[in-house]
């Protein structure tokens, strides 16, 4: 039950580059602050994934109009109408590439990125932190690679960090929401759970194994993973299993043996019982159906253990 973070997703997801020969033509960037820097950066790592495609028909694209395109988009205007003109440019399979759609294909991937780059900062409360211009010169950079204005170990710090803040603004804005629904049980480790349906059967053990279903959200609500869409995505019917006993995050040792078999909860997690600073401190919400309980190996049976070297 890795969380995939989508902050992160989107920042990586939208680039492009080339090389239309402006190598010259470009004002220079001063960063004099941190704000400077992060809004550099954040723009550099939006060119990062297309920059490193392998795929011949990226390099034609056009730089400016790229740029063009991702700052006319730093706003909330969705570019719908930019489906049908990258269709042009790449065909309907993305194989027939049409060179008479660069300017205008390009102009749009920029548009794409500028848009995606705007609203994922905006949901998360980021535009503050962020001066939209350098971010534009910073998408330009590394569109060309010629980020490198900051140390690449800085800038995965300086990502990391503002990650972590906007994660942990979204966690509180979340927990306030919660403290507001109507009967919700809020626990002394900052846990909120509200029953949905309670339950008819009996409460597991701390130590025990346990099958469920569940959704996990962000604490925006968007959803991260879910047991339902993975059984339609396998063809497979059986709940998830799992070991309360170091099998599962630190929120669900706690919260689950307080469910009651055959109900359904719904439970809010600080960042610090869910993955913690490797999760990049974010809170998580849970709906969870705990179906069946047994004891510890019933449902998840023990791993042998591992000799030095990988012996039996």
């Amino acid at each position: 039950m890795k969380p995939i973070f989508p902050f992160v997703a989107a920042l990586f997801f939208f680039a492009a580059c080339g090389s239309k020969g402006t190598e010259n033509t470009d004002e220079p960037v001063e960063l004099k602050t941190d704000k400077d820097k992060l809004s550099y950066v954040l723009g550099s790592m939006s060119a990062l994934t297309i920059n490193s495609s392998e795929d011949p028909t990226i390099k034609q694209l056009d730089v400016d109009e790229m740029v063009k395109g991702f700052e006319m988009n730093l706003n909330g205007n969705d570019p719908a109408e930019c489906d049908a003109e990258l269709r042009k440019l790449f065909g309907q399979n993305a194989q027939d590439f049409d060179q008479k759609f660069i300017k205008s294909g390009s102009l749009c991937l920029g548009k794409i990125s500028g848009y995606q780059f705007y609203i994922d900062l905006k949901k998360r409360d980021g535009l503050k932190d962020v001066d939209l211009k350098i971010a534009v010169a910073g998408f330009r950079d590394g569109l060309k690679k010629k980020d490198n204005l900051i140390p690449e170990k800085e800038k995965q710090t300086m990502l990391l960090n503002f990650i972590k803040s906007l994660n942990q603004k979204s966690g509180q804005k979340m927990f306030a929401s919660a403290a507001k629904i109507t009967g919700v049980q809020k626990f002394s480790n900052g846990i909120y759970m509200q029953v949905i349906k309670e339950g008819k059967g009996g409460q597991p053990a701390p130590t025990d194994d346990v099958k469920v279903e569940y959704i996990l959200t962000s604490a925006l609500g968007d959803t991260i993973q879910s047991s339902y869409q993975m059984k339609k995505q396998t063809g497979k019917n059986e709940p998830v299993a799992l070991k309360l006993n170091g099998g599962v995050i630190p929120g669900w040792s706690f919260i689950i043996p307080k469910m009651k078999k055959g109900g359904t909860y719904r439970v809010f997690i600080p960042w610090n019982l869910a993955y913690g600073e490797e999760g990049g401190r974010e809170s998580l919400c849970f709906f969870i159906e705990l179906l069946d309980y047994a004891k510890e190996g019933a449902f998840v049976k023990p791993q042998p253990a591992q000799m030095p070297g990988g012996g039996m």
